[in-house]
This record gives structure tokens, C-alpha cells and sequence, in this order.
């Protein structure tokens, strides 16, 4: 398959896939499931164990065939997890038993540290990958050994691999695919540098070549100059600019499908000849030109499952939803009567469904938290919650292939109108957690939180420790006993924070200087602040977001001091909820955003439940103008409430998120809370629930199923304040 570098050819003219019958399966097996499983090989080259996962295809083991192969490597400080969290399976499992997919291995490996190396000599990831991975797993699993029969890709620094291994050996491989590939002149000497293989290496154009990124990705440069000089060759590609798009997992798993489908197209000819329906949201050119036009962004009339707030429901299937879409009865199912008319207006079959009048269904639910609806995207209220689908949120997915994504000319969801906050609580990079992410490194502390910080548009924390270079050790008076390693502030542009709270009590405690410097870093690394700053002046500035055309303000205050730890009129500090000027301000903000966030370092209670101060001060703040009420000082969570103040306008209070990144390993207090806010169109639309656990007094990750159902029906039905 060749793709003319001479005009514009959208993706799906160029993948021959077809659908047919019993082609995908033996005629003695019905599986619908394949399998991934980890492997382990002792590299004599780099001295290390190394590990890689095979993702095997339905009937693997009821069949004697060979089978085409994919090589798929991870990114930068990722592993051979990556992909299978990015969702492969389940694409590969559909796309094979309904027959859009050939059957074939993927083989994932993990590159270790030397992946991570640019190291081209005897040791380097070129030569553990073909001496030794590659026999290893094509004489232990049925691999088809050609050629022709062999494909690779990779992320990020994967997809920059990929390219080195096909571009030097384009004899051993049929296609290549770089998916936000990192390219960069000078990476590596020139007989190993793609950028530079691009210009001069010889039969290239026998490879079926694919680079893709997201309009927003920071790797654009390489990729855009990997694109001119093929171009420039003439060497037929197919590089995709999706609209929207960072160098993030959240980017990459909307894509899955689309790869797959890619390398899958060299490999048609072992099935019966196709028809396939373009996705949209791509736009793709092999033109010797710097930019192209996008073609239109997909527009879905989106409808996704809810639930009342604090209903212990957290998630759904796939397999549920098909149920929906089919005609199927689904107990627990609610619909309003406005949504049932719609859903039958695309063909589905609502009959013996429950339907309520439309003013009804929220009381409905709230009342039977064990129902849940489905509701139009644009409907949500910040009183539902929007399920998980497969672990997923619905907008994380891929909507060409999810149930209830319909085309439509008035679409109800436009990512493009769409920001994402995901809120934390206290950091503290001091005492047992700065000593324990000093053993095990800031990979380590932040590596379970990573895939779902990356998912979203602005990433917050407040930080309440400076860092000093003398840490522990103090050259000066010191207000306090907390500090933070510099070597540990990494831990926090590794997890990609954009928004740093300067409200905490003891950002002070090693002294100015040093929580100046702090503040520089975090100036220089593009994170932004609120709540702090040099003087009274700047730490009462408002932070304000303009984002997919929603303006979002967002101030913060300490209510509780102490008093070293406050701003003055020419020193450094935290800003003091002086409500004097509260009053003036938040109206004032109020008016000039479309959602105003608040957050306050109030006093630390080891209580769920907010004291009554805390709550009249909570809804003082509401009264004044906040959309968004936060408390950042908690170390134990405490509980939400809806708040409808002056006037009638709700507002969202979460009076305690919790611990992000501290030492204090009590059940509460190694619990916590992360709050993403969904902003759609200039207003608040939901906020999905992070539940968390601490481990080790210094690795958050998510909670299982079983410890976030028990977390969630304590602070839900015991603390509740609904």
C-alpha cells in the first residue's frame, strides 16, 4: 500500500479493512476475548531483567496459525502497561470479533532504563530489541516472521524508537507509526537520528508510514520537520493533526482505534475486501506545505449515564449501554421523558423503560440512589454524576465507536467548549514523605496519579512547603520546622501541575528567601499561582483561566494564619480572608467571569464534618458570588454540599479535599478527595469524584472498587450534608 505525497488523502481511503464472516475466528471457537500476559527475559546486552506484555487474540490457543505482529513501545517514564491502559484490548477485541480488525499479536515491550538512554553503541535499545526480544517472542508465540507480516509504533519516545528501528532496518518491518514521536535534531549521532535517516536512508518508501499528534503537543516541531523532510524526499506518509489534542494519555486514548486501524491496513489482504465509514476529527496531509486546513471537528449529540451525586455508583459497562442501545431491558434504568423522545428519535427502543416527567428525575434519583439515567451532556447539572464506562469517562473515549455518540448538525457536546480542573488538596513534601520520596525517587511518589492528572485541561494543589537547598538543614531563623527538598520539585512538573495554591501556613518556614525562590520556579516552569504571593497586593491577584471560551476566575485565602504566615504590604506570604475585602471583591469577580472558584486554607479539624463556622463561612463566600467553594486545608475529607444562596444561584462546597502528598497514615487522613471540574460552555456543568489513598505516607493512587465503595458510603450516607 502506497499513499501519494502529492494531495490530500483522508486516513480511512487509504485502510482496506473489511467485515466478514467467521474469517476473525476458528469455526469450532467463539471467543470474544483475547488476553494480555507478561513475560520476563534476563538482557545479556544491558544486564538488566526485562519485562514485555503479549496481547494474544480470541482462539490463540484453540488455533495452530500464525499470526501478523505489532511492536508497540511506551513512552517516556511509562512501561509495557501503557498501552493496555490507554484501552488496546478492548479495541482489539471488538475490532477482531466483528471483523474490523485482523487477528494479530501485539507484543508491548518494556524498555527499562535503556530505552530511556540515547545510547546507540553495543548497549542500546536497538540491539536488545532485535538480538534478543525479538527471537525471544517470535519462537515462543505463533508470529508470522515476515516482513511483511511485521509492524511497529510507538509513543512519544517510543514512537522516536520505532522510527530508528524501521528507518535503519525498513527490511524488517512493513509499517511504522509514530504517535506524538519525539524528534529533535541532535538526539542522537546521524546514522541513528531519524530526522536525519529521513533525508538519505534507502527504502523508505517500501514502509507504510504514519505520524500523528494533537494541535496542542509540545513534540510538534520534530514531528512537523519529520513531515517536510519525507515530503521533501518524497517518500509517501500520512501525518494526522487532530484539533485538539496534548502530549498526554488523555490524547492518546482517543486515538487507539485510529492506530490499530492503521497498521492493521498492511495486513487486509488477509482478510475479504472492505468498506469503512470515515471517523471524523482528523485532518492529514503529505503536502510540501507547513499547514493545513482541518477538516471539521466531529459534532455528537452525546448522551452519557448519571447519577444522583452521592449515590455509590461510580461506573458502568460497555456491555450495559449496548444492552440500551439494542432495545434491551436494563433494571435501574431512569429516563426523563424529553431524553426517551430523543433516544427514539435515533432509532432506539425506550418501551418498558422507566420515564419520569422531566422536573421529576433528579428527585427520582436522589430519592432511589441506586438508579441511575442517561442524560443529553449538555443537561448535566453539577447535582448529577457523570458514570465511568469501563473505568472511563464517556468524553475520554472514543465517541465514533461509543453507543450513544450521535451525529448530529446541533451537536450537545463540542470538546472544543470544554475545560477540565482537576482540584487536590494539601502537598506537603516535608517529613516522613520527604524522606521516603528521597529513597524510592519523584517517579515512584507520582506515577500512579499520572494517568488521570494528564487527562485534564489545568491540574491543581496546594502546596503549603517551600523549597530550600539545605533541606533539612537550615542556614538562618526559621518560623518553622517544614522545608522541601529541591530535588523533589520535579515530583510536581512530572505530574504536569499548572495551578499551585500559596494559601498554606507554612511556605514560610525556612524564611522569605527561600519562598521566593520557590516562587520564581514556579514562574519559570509556567505553573501558575494564586492565594500568595511577594506582597499583599500580588497574593490577593485573582488567577484567571481563559480557556475553550470560558472565563474562569479563581482566588484563594487563609482564614486561620498564623499570623508569619500572612502577606503584608512589602513582605511575601499568604493572602488573609480579610472579609473587608471580600466583600468588594467577590462581586466584582463574580460579574467579570463566567465561574468563580474560591478556595480557603480554613482551621485543621479532625472531623468529617465541617464546623459550623466553617460552614457559615463556606456559604458566606457562596452568598458573595462563588460558583465553586473548596476547602484546602483539610488533612482529614470532609463532605460536599449544594448551596443555593442570595438570589438563587447553587453553588458547589466541598468543605475539605484532603491530603494529596503528606505523612499522616490514619484511615482518614490517608484518604482523600480530587475534584474535576467540568466547565462547558461558561458554566459549571458536573464534577466527577477522585477517590484516592496514600500508600507509604507519600504514593497516592486511585482506590479498588471495594475501598472506594466503603470510603464513598461513609462520607456519602454517614457525613453527607445533602
Amino acid at each position: 500500500m502506497t499513499i501519494s505525497h502529492h494531495r490530500v488523502i483522508p486516513l480511512y481511503t487509504c485502510i482496506v479493512l473489511f467485515l466478514f464472516a467467521g474469517a476473525a475466528q476458528s469455526a469450532i471457537c467463539d471467543a470474544t476475548q483475547g488476553s494480555i500476559t507478561r513475560g520476563q527475559y534476563r538482557s545479556l546486552i544491558a544486564e538488566t531483567n526485562m519485562y514485555f506484555s503479549v496481547y494474544t487474540p480470541p482462539c490463540y490457543d484453540q488455533e495452530t496459525r500464525t499470526y501478523p505482529a505489532l511492536y508497540l513501545m511506551h513512552g517516556s517514564n511509562e512501561d509495557d502497561g501503557q498501552w493496555g491502559r490507554l484501552g488496546i484490548q478492548e479495541h482489539l477485541d471488538r475490532g477482531i470479533t466483528d471483523g474490523t480488525l485482523p487477528p494479530m499479536i501485539v507484543v508491548m515491550p518494556f524498555g527499562e532504563w535503556i530505552a530511556n538512554q540515547n545510547q546507540f553503541d553495543r548497549v542500546s535499545w536497538e540491539n536488545v530489541f532485535l538480538e534478543e526480544l525479538l527471537p525471544l517472542v517470535e519462537s515462543s508465540y505463533r508470529i508470522d516472521p515476515r516482513r511483511e507480516a511485521r509492524a511497529i509504533g510507538g509513543i512519544s519516545r517510543g514512537g522516536f524508537w520505532a522510527f530508528e528501528l524501521a528507518f535503519r532496518h525498513p527490511d524488517r518491518f512493513s509499517a511504522v507509526g509514530g504517535h506524538s514521536a519525539f524528534f529533535a535534531e541532535g538526539n542522537a549521532p546521524p546514522d541513528y537520528d531519524p530526522l536525519k535517516l529521513a533525508l538519505n536512508a534507502p527504502d523508505l518508501d517500501t514502509l507504510a508510514i504514519w505520524l500523528d499528534r494533537g494541535a496542542q503537543d509540545y513534540a510538534a516541531p520534530g514531528l512537523d520537520l519529520m513531515r517536510e523532510r519525507l515530503t521533501t524526499r518524497g517518500i509517501p506518509h500520512q501525518y494526522t493533526i487532530f484539533p485538539e489534542g496534548q502530549h498526554a494519555n488523555s490524547y492518546w486514548r482517543q486515538h487507539v482505534l485510529t492506530y490499530l486501524q492503521f497498521y492493521a491496513a498492511s495486513w487486509a489482504d488477509q482478510v475479504p475486501a472492505p468498506t469503512l465509514t470515515p471517523v471524523p476529527l482528523i485532518f492529514a496531509t503529505n503536502t510540501p506545505f507547513l499547514t493545513a486546513t482541518p477538516i471539521p471537528a466531529a459534532s455528537y449529540d452525546l448522551f452519557v449515564p448519571a447519577v444522583a451525586f452521592p449515590s455509590l455508583q461510580t461506573g458502568i459497562m460497555t456491555q450495559t449501554l449496548m444492552d440500551i442501545r439494542t432495545g434491551q431491558a436494563v433494571p435501574k434504568l431512569a429516563l426523563s421523558e424529553s431524553a426517551a423522545a430523543r433516544l427514539n428519535a435515533y432509532g432506539m427502543w425506550t418501551n418498558g423503560i422507566t420515564t419520569v416527567a422531566d422536573d421529576a428525575l433528579l428527585n427520582t434519583l436522589w430519592r432511589d440512589r441506586s438508579l441511575f439515567t442517561l442524560l443529553p451532556f449538555d443537561q448535566l447539572t453539577p447535582r448529577y454524576r457523570m458514570l465511568t464506562v469501563d473505568g472511563t469517562l464517556p468524553i475520554d473515549l472514543d465517541l465514533a465507536t461509543y453507543p450513544l455518540a450521535f451525529s448530529s448538525a446541533t451537536p450537545n457536546y463540542q470538546p472544543d467548549q470544554l475545560t477540565r480542573i482537576m482540584a487536590s488538596g494539601v502537598t506537603a513534601l516535608t517529613r516522613v514523605t520527604r524522606e521516603t520520596i528521597n529513597r524510592n525517587g519523584v517517579t515512584w511518589a507520582g506515577e500512579a496519579l499520572r494517568p488521570y492528572v494528564e487527562q485534564v485541561d489545568f491540574f491543581h494543589t496546594s502546596n503549603e512547603v517551600s523549597f530550600s537547598p539545605l533541606c533539612p538543614q537550615a542556614d538562618g531563623e526559621q518560623l518553622g520546622a517544614f522545608c522541601s527538598k529541591e530535588a523533589h520539585f520535579s515530583l510536581l512538573t512530572d505530574l504536569g501541575l499548572d495551578i499551585v495554591e500559596l494559601s498554606g501556613n507554612h511556605n514560610l518556614d525556612f524564611g522569605s528567601e527561600n519562598y521566593l525562590t520557590t516562587l520564581e520556579w514556579y514562574r519559570e516552569r509556567n505553573i501558575l499561582t494564586v492565594g500568595g504571593g511577594e506582597t499583599l497586593k500580588q497574593a490577593r491577584q485573582p488567577l484567571t483561566l481563559e480557556h475553550h471560551g470560558n472565563r474562569i476566575i479563581w482566588l484563594s485565602c487563609n482564614a486561620v494564619g498564623p499570623y508569619y504566615a500572612l502577606a503584608e504590604a512589602d513582605t511575601p506570604g499568604a493572602a488573609d480572608c480579610d472579609w473587608g475585602w471580600l466583600r468588594t471583591a467577590l462581586p466584582e469577580l463574580d460579574a467579570a467571569s463566567d465561574v468563580l472558584i474560591v478556595s480557603v486554607q480554613y482551621l485543621e479539624v479532625e472531623d468529617y464534618q465541617p464546623l459550623p463556622q466553617q460552614v457559615s463561612d463556606f456559604r458566606g463566600l457562596a452568598d458573595l458570588g462563588a460558583d465553586v467553594v473548596l476547602g484546602t486545608q483539610a488533612h482529614k475529607p470532609q463532605t460536599y454540599e449544594f448551596y443555593t444562596g442570595r438570589g438563587g444561584k447553587p453553588t458547589f462546597i466541598h468543605y475539605g479535599l484532603g491530603n494529596l502528598f503528606f505523612d499522616q497514615p490514619f484511615w482518614g487522613n490517608m484518604r482523600f478527595f480530587m475534584d474535576q471540574l467540568l466547565i462547558y460552555q461558561g458554566r459549571l456543568l458536573t464534577v466527577d469524584v477522585f477517590t484516592g489513598i496514600i500508600d507509604d505516607n507519600a504514593r497516592p493512587r486511585p482506590m479498588t472498587a471495594e475501598e472506594q465503595l466503603n470510603f464513598l458510603a461513609f462520607m456519602f450516607n454517614t457525613q453527607g450534608r445533602f
